[in-house]
C-alpha cells in the first residue's frame, strides 16, 4: 500500500487530465457501473466559528476501484484523507493526503460542467472568491474554454490581488480585480463562485443573459451564495449528486422545498449531460451547476494516483 503526501499529489495529475478522467467516470455513472456513497457530515460551534466533519465515498466497477474520503474543516485549519481499495479483492491500494486532491477534484467538476453548459464561444471568466481552491478553478475553466481574461472579486482586496498575481504568473492569463460583484460579473459568459459565504451575495441581475454559473461554494446546509432569483432564472440546473444536494444545499432546498417528497425533477445530474441524456438549451437565460462534492470526483483523482501500480 502506497502513501501519497501532498507533494506526491502536486507532482501527479494536472487539472486538465483530471477533468478528462472525471468525465470518463461520469460516463460510467450514467452506464450504471459507478456510483457514490452518499455524503455524511456533522457541524459544531467553536470560538472562531463553525467547524464540520465530512465523509463520502464511491465505487467504479469499470475502474475496479472503491474509495473513501474523510475530512475535518475548522476555522483554525483543515485536513483530509483519501483511502483507496481494489473493488475486486478489497486490497488496500493507498492513502493520500487530500488537500491538493480535493482542490483538483472540485476544479475538475467545474471544468466538466463548463464543458457541457457554457456557451461554446465563452472566453471570459468571473471568479468570485480567492481562497485556496480558487486558482485551480481558473485552471479548470481554461482547460475547456479559451479564456482571454479573468475578472476577480473577493471580499478581501488583498486576497484578490494576491490571487491575481498567481493567475498571471502560473497560468499566463490577463486578470482584472473588480471592486464589486457587479463589476466582476457584468457581461461575463462564465461565472464561478468558490466562497464560504453564509448569506447570498449573487443575484440574477448580476448574471448576463446566456451565462453559465458554477456555484461550488456553500456546501454546508447553513450557507448560501445565491439569492433565490438565481435558481428561478435558470433554464437548466445541474448537480453532481442529487442525494448530496438534497441534504446539504440550502439554496436548492429553499428553491425546491426541503420536504423529502419535493419534486426535484427540474434538477439534472451532470452524468446525464455527459451521456447525452440531457443537453444545454440553445439559448438559455442562465445555466447553473451546483456542486456539493461527491465521491466519484475523488475517485477520478484516486484512479490517476494508483492506476499505474495495479
Amino acid at each position: 500500500m502506497r502513501f501519497f503526501g501532498e507533494s506526491d499529489v502536486l507532482a501527479g495529475p494536472t487539472v486538465p487530465v483530471v477533468v478528462d478522467a472525471l468525465e470518463a467516470v461520469l460516463a460510467h455513472e450514467a452506464q450504471g457501473t459507478a456510483w457514490n456513497v452518499d455524503k455524511t457530515m456533522s457541524t459544531w460551534p467553536t470560538e472562531a466559528g463553525r467547524a464540520s466533519a465530512h465523509g463520502l465515498g464511491a465505487v467504479d466497477l469499470t475502474a475496479g476501484l472503491a474509495i473513501f474520503k474523510t475530512w475535518v474543516n475548522t476555522p483554525a485549519g483543515a485536513s483530509a484523507l483519501l483511502t483507496m481499495f481494489d473493488a475486486t479483492d478489497g486490497t488496500a491500494l493507498g492513502v493520500a493526503e487530500a488537500g491538493t486532491a480535493g482542490a483538483l477534484r472540485t476544479a475538475a467538476i467545474s471544468g466538466v460542467a463548463t464543458r457541457y453548459l457554457a456557451d461554446p464561444d465563452a472566453d471570459e471568466l468571473a471568479l468570485l472568491g480567492a481562497g485556496r481552491q480558487a486558482l485551480r478553478q481558473v485552471e479548470a475553466i481554461a482547460a475547456v474554454r479559451p479564456l482571454r481574461r479573468v475578472r476577480l472579486w473577493n471580499r478581501s482586496t488583498a486576497g484578490a490581488q494576491a490571487l491575481a498575481e498567481r493567475i498571471r504568473d502560473d497560468l499566463g492569463l490577463p486578470v482584472e480585480v473588480a471592486a464589486t460583484v457587479d463589476a466582476a460579473t457584468r457581461d461575463a459568459p462564465i461565472v464561478t463562485t468558490i466562497t464560504r459565504a453564509d448569506e447570498p451575495f449573487l443575484a440574477a441581475h448580476h448574471l448576463a443573459a446566456g451565462a453559465h454559473l458554477n456555484a461550488v461554494g456553500a456546501i454546508l446546509p447553513t450557507h448560501a451564495e445565491l439569492a433565490p432569483d438565481v435558481l428561478a432564472a435558470s433554464a437548466l440546473t445541474v448537480v453532481d449528486s442529487e442525494a448530496n444536494a438534497r441534504r446539504g444545499s440550502r439554496e436548492l432546498r429553499e428553491h425546491l422545498g426541503a420536504d423529502p417528497a419535493a419534486d426535484w425533477g427540474s434538477v439534472h445530474a451532470l452524468a446525464e449531460l455527459v451521456a447525452g441524456k440531457t443537453v444545454r438549451p440553445p439559448t438559455p437565460r442562465l445555466t447553473v451547476f451546483k456542486g456539493m462534492g461527491m465521491g466519484l470526483s475523488d475517485l477520478a483523482v484516486a484512479d490517476l494516483l494508483v492506476g499505474g501500480q495495479r
